[in-house]
């Protein structure tokens, strides 16, 4: 059977003294996870506005 290397759920999250660098790492990746999930999407609505508005122009 594995043996847990944390005592308590408190002690998880302190990481053994090293806390504030291991969640602000997390906080990054999640935060740059979600750039790259979001980033795209607005790039395309970005692109089919101005098409569109290219496309209003040229047809007046």
């Amino acid at each position: 059977m594995p043996e847990f290397q944390f005592q308590s759920l408190a002690e998880f999250f302190a990481m053994g003294g090293h806390a504030k660098y291991v969640w602000s790492s997390y906080g990054v990746f999640a935060l740059m996870i979600a750039y790259n999930l979001i980033q795209p999407v607005l790039a395309k609505r970005k692109i089919i506005k101005t098409q569109k508005a290219r496309l209003q122009r040229n047809s007046s």
